[in-house]
This record gives structure tokens, C-alpha cells and sequence, in this order.
């Protein structure tokens, strides 16, 4: 039986994983590449030449320094805007107030060439005065050497005559969070405010909507990766009380943090309980119960939640050998309840890890 292999004749899809490192700290992303189309799509720089003639499970990677893949760092895209050009902005019936650090829609800005309401392309907040604000409109990463591995999942002959859409796969899988869990310029990102641990109901319990099946097992695959079986583990959720005894070397938290109304206090009282060395991973998906969540949760892009649990883990002591990890556009169990309706695509999944030092 002939093998089909990666050329112009083939569709298929393609496992992307970005992998970066910022401040210490490793960065993994992983991004399904659905209905690759070799001739149409545009590939990082070299990748499309690499994978003809590879098969399934086959993989290839290139680490691009910056400006060779991510687009180039450009100083006319730092602004200094006046603070009446930012579009006043609600969420939740709440106003979006700017803060140092953070990430918006570049279609918060009024006036900016090429740019209209609607656009979500994200901006970094990095100065802010009385009558200013500064608005950096580079990529996140476009100052950081970042590896890519395409592995190729599956492959089938293309239909006569049908050539499909063009993708841009380092768009895809670059441009919409990878480097947004960053700080800038190694300060603190400015996430608090007096109403941002403010919870809707705090007479129920946490109900955090349960991932799909298929998003469990990928977190419990990255889980698997940083865990051996001999560590003590004891693992946590929303329902768990987050109150513990005795020894441990990890503690796993998934959909925790979003109902914590003091986390870095429950961080370091789990500290008391980690063996030299212990981790903490913190895993949460891309829904959350929105009668108990924080409020400060709903503001945050998915990717700066894992720059958000980044700063528990540091006010804790548990920064050390800091990694995040990202698992989106995977595929969503045939059976499940709600494939039609999400198109096949499963929950997007993040992790957090640290060691205490």
C-alpha cells in the first residue's frame, strides 16, 4: 500500500506548536492546522519546501529569529496618543478603563489608518498619563526568536479540480494571544482594581461548565508531561475547598483560579504543604460560570490569564522553573452533544506551571 506523502495533490492537517522563551520562562503553544491546502496556503519561511515528501507522524521545525517569521518590531507603531482617542468601552455593563500592560482591540482607538471599531487586532497599553496613553501595536512577539514544528496528522489526496481557501498558518496560529502572557519590559502588568476580585453571587458554589471530552484529555496530557508517578499529588477544582494537610509534590488546579477572591493568600498556604521543589499547575479552558466567576477574569484575554496566574505564582514563591502551555483548534469528539454547534472544534485549553524555590 502506497504511503501519501505531502505534496500539491494532498490535503490534510498539520500540528503546529510554537515554542519561545521570555524572562526565564518557556512558552508552548500547540494549534491544529484544519484543511491544509499546500498550494494555496503560505507557510513560514521554508517549511512549505521541508514538508513535501514527509508522511503521517513525520514532523519538521525551524526556529526563525525575529523579524524572519513574526513581523518586525517597528517603532512607528509605538504611539502616543491623546487619552480622548480611546473609545469609550463597556463589558458587562462594566467601562473598560485602560491599564498599564494590558492588551485591546486596536478598534478601541478612534482615528488610526486602516483600523475601524470592529477590529480586534490587539494593542499593548505601555505608558499612560492624565491627557495620554502610549498604544504599541506590534506584534507580542516580535522582538522574540520563536520555533515552529509542523507535524503532520493526516493526509488525504485532494479532489480532482478542488483547490479550496488560503490560509496563512503563522497568522493562524501567531497572531491572535501567543506573547500576551508576556510583561512588558519585566514590570508587572497592571491587572488590579478595586472591583477586580468583585464576585456576582457569592452565596453559591462555583459550577465551572465542564470541558469536552476531548479537552480533558488534553490537559491531562500536558499534566502528564510534568508529572511522574511517584510524586505525591493532590488535585483540586471549583468544588474543592482549597484548604489541605500533610505533603505534597504538585498540586493541580483546573478551573480554580477564576473563582479565587484571593489566590496569592491560598497560594502561599499551599506552599507551607509543597516538598522542596513542588509544583503548582493551574489549568482552565475558555468558559467559566458566570454567576461566580471574579470580575477580573471576564476582562482578560484567554492568553493574559495565564500572564494573570504568572503573577500569583511569583507574589507566592512558586515562579520557579515558570512554563505555560496553549492547546487550541483540536478536534471535538464525533459524539459529542455539541459538535454541530462548535463546528467540531474542542475547548481551548491552557496550563500554568511553577515550582516553589
Amino acid at each position: 500500500m502506497n504511503r501519501t506523502l505531502f505534496n500539491d495533490n494532498v490535503t490534510g492537517a498539520l500540528e503546529f506548536t510554537v515554542s519561545w522563551e521570555m524572562d526565564g520562562i518557556r512558552h508552548e503553544e500547540w494549534f491544529l492546522g484544519r484543511k491544509v491546502n499546500p498550494v494555496n496556503d503560505i507557510f513560514p519561511r521554508g517549511m512549505r519546501e521541508a514538508l513535501e515528501g514527509k508522511g503521517e507522524g513525520e514532523s519538521v521545525a525551524f526556529t526563525y529569529e525575529p523579524r524572519m517569521c513574526i513581523p518586525r518590531f517597528k517603532e512607528s507603531l509605538v504611539r502616543i496618543l491623546p487619552l480622548d482617542r480611546l473609545r469609550k468601552k463597556t463589558r458587562f455593563g462594566q467601562p473598560i478603563l485602560p491599564r498599564l500592560g494590558r492588551f485591546y482591540p486596536q478598534g478601541h482607538i478612534d482615528g488610526l489608518l486602516d483600523v475601524y471599531p470592529d477590529t480586534l487586532t490587539p494593542f499593548r497599553l505601555t505608558g499612560l498619563t492624565d491627557k495620554s496613553f502610549t498604544a504599541d501595536c506590534n506584534h507580542p512577539l516580535a522582538t522574540i526568536p520563536v520555533t515552529i514544528e509542523a507535524a503532520i496528522q493526516y493526509l488525504q489526496p485532494r479532489d480532482a479540480g478542488t483547490y479550496g481557501s488560503l490560509t496563512h498558518w503563522r497568522e493562524a496560529t501567531c497572531d491572535w494571544g501567543p506573547g500576551m502572557q508576556t510583561r512588558h519590559n519585566g514590570e508587572p502588568t497592571d491587572f488590579f482594581h478595586d472591583a477586580f476580585f468583585q464576585i456576582r453571587n457569592e452565596n453559591i458554589a462555583p459550577n465551572a461548565p465542564c470541558m469536552d471530552n476531548a479537552a480533558e484529555r488534553n490537559l491531562q496530557a500536558l499534566q502528564d508531561r510534568v508529572l511522574t508517578p511517584d510524586m505525591r499529588v493532590l488535585a483540586m477544582d471549583a468544588a474543592t475547598s482549597p484548604h489541605m494537610a500533610g505533603r505534597y509534590d504538585a498540586v493541580i488546579f483546573t478551573q480554580v483560579f477564576e473563582y479565587l477572591a484571593d489566590p496569592v493568600g491560598v497560594l502561599r498556604s499551599i506552599a507551607a504543604h509543597l516538598a522542596p521543589g513542588g509544583m503548582v499547575l493551574a489549568g482552565f479552558g475558555n468558559a467559566y460560570d458566570k454567576d461566580r466567576v471574579i470580575q477580573g477574569w471576564t476582562e482578560l484575554h484567554e492568553f493574559e490569564r495565564m500572564g494573570l496566574i504568572l503573577e500569583y505564582l511569583r507574589r507566592a514563591g512558586l515562579d520557579g522553573d515558570a512554563r505555560t502551555f496553549s492547546r487550541r483548534n483540536d478536534w471535538r469528539d464525533q459524539d459529542d452533544p455539541r459538535f454541530l454547534e462548535t463546528k467540531g472544534v474542542s475547548d481551548s485549553i491552557y496550563m500554568v506551571c511553577g515550582r516553589k524555590r
